[in-house]
């Protein structure tokens, strides 16, 4: 009775043995080579521009603008008509068809490839801004793993510390008060750490926000290298001008509803309508013997309508399109005056920062790590406490963390003011 239980036990303790020592039936996190484990700019780039759904969303609205464009275009479709009449016999077979003779499908077909233009800038507006706020969370991720990796060697230098004031104070040459206050600035150190911490999560959730569903950067890899003087603003002034996909948008969208308003001025124009077809009748044969008798005979049946433009003549939608027209020369005038500020504003910005960097590196990096030096020494020779030197510590590592600041502001005024230009700086455009 208890046999096939206790068989049944023995196998699953074999099975589970067999599985254990050869890695079957456990789950394996087996790495995937084609996802990198630390993320360059470029493969991240690559990637939202591949996969990213707001590309593929933009997209699709190019690909509707372009399907509207082409409904309008779609000549009238031929009609077959048949009737008959009971009084006498007679049968008509007739097909209609509209010639467009106005000319106004030519000029719709040209306002719907200006519509399909300008559907295509504002994507590459949308896009340009939306890579720039990838770029900007992605180097945000990048001081943030700067910050966490300065404050970490941070702790590695007072844990060394700390285990010397313990050898000390073991051998009876330091006191507990040394070694109690150095703990105390490495758990200070350790919540430092814990803080920057959360920095990476919130920069890293913020950039796969914008990359693919099955995409997650954790580590990412790059520079915050200082950025030279950029261009003089009127240079600058010239290429927003030229490269800004928005002012692209509102000149297709121009020179759409000026085709549009043509368009509807061919309204005044009628298209003829022509019927053609065979015609099936009862006439009297007029031969003798029987001159009165009827014959069925078939003839060719030919008409032409054309339609009067009283009402409908097209002059309301050419108002509403000359308004549009006018609207968009305002908001223009407006967009140009709103891309100089912007340009003006983000190359002074950037223009500061690069200065307030300069003159940081200048004054505080060579003098924070020769007060550390300074500090040791003279700590190791009795000549100060350890309240200096955790002081001289501290200094070295806010100046440290003050530096990567400033490189990662000088960083995020550069991608702004590629923002604002659009296009991007390239390193041998700027000038020193």
């Amino acid at each position: 009775m208890y046999f096939p239980v206790r068989w049944l036990v023995r196998a699953g303790v074999s099975c589970a043995a067999f599985c254990a020592t050869t890695g079957i039936c456990l789950p394996q996190d087996v790495p995937n080579r084609d996802i990198p484990q630390e993320w360059a700019e470029s493969q991240v780039i690559e990637r939202f521009m591949a996969m990213s759904p707001h590309v593929r969303e933009l997209r699709a609205g190019e690909d509707l603008a372009q399907a509207k464009a082409r409904t309008r275009t779609v000549y009238a479709n031929p009609s077959i008509s048949y009737s008959r009449e009971g009084a006498g016999y007679n049968e008509f077979f007739e097909a209609t068809q509209t010639l467009p003779t106005s000319g106004r499908i030519r000029y719709l077909r040209e306002a719907g490839a200006a519509a399909v233009s300008a559907a295509g800038a504002n994507r590459d507006a949308v896009l340009w801004s939306l890579r720039s706020d990838l770029r900007l969370a992605f180097y945000r991720l990048v001081a943030s793993q700067g910050r966490v990796g300065l404050l970490t060697s941070g702790v590695g230098e007072v844990e060394q510390l700390i285990r010397v004031l313990r050898q000390r104070e073991q051998e009876g040459e330091g006191s507990r008060y040394d070694r109690l206050r150095a703990e105390r600035e490495l758990a200070e150190l350790r919540a430092d750490v814990t803080s920057a911490n959360t920095l990476i999560a919130q920069a890293a959730a913020r950039l796969n926000a914008l990359l693919p569903e099955d995409t997650r950067v954790q580590r990412v890899t790059g520079t915050l290298q200082p950025v030279t003087a950029p261009p003089l603003i009127d240079e600058l002034l010239l290429r927003a001008t030229a490269a800004r996909a928005e002012l692209r948008t509102e000149q297709q969208n121009l020179r759409r509803y000026q085709l549009e308003a043509e368009a509807a001025r061919r309204l005044r124009h009628p298209e003829p309508q022509i019927s053609a077809g065979l015609k099936r009748a009862d006439v009297t044969s007029g031969i003798p013997p029987n001159l009165f008798s009827n014959t069925t005979r078939i003839g060719l049946v030919f008409s032409i309508s054309i339609p009067l433009p009283v009402f409908h003549d097209g002059r309301y939608e050419v108002a509403e399109y000359q308004a549009e027209q006018e609207q968009i020369k305002a908001r223009l005038a407006v967009l140009v005056r709103q891309i100089r500020t912007e340009v003006q504003g983000a190359r002074a910005v950037l223009a500061l920062r690069i200065d307030a960097l300069a003159d940081y590196q200048r004054e505080s990096a060579a003098a924070g790590i020769e007060l550390t030096r300074i500090a040791r020494v003279a700590w190791e020779e009795g000549e100060l406490g350890i309240l200096e030197l955790l002081d001289s510590l501290r200094v070295n590592r806010l100046t440290t963390l003050r530096l990567l600041d400033l490189q990662a502001a000088s960083k995020e005024a550069s991608i702004e003011l590629e923002r604002v230009l659009g296009e991007e700086l390239k390193s041998g455009e700027v000038r020193p």
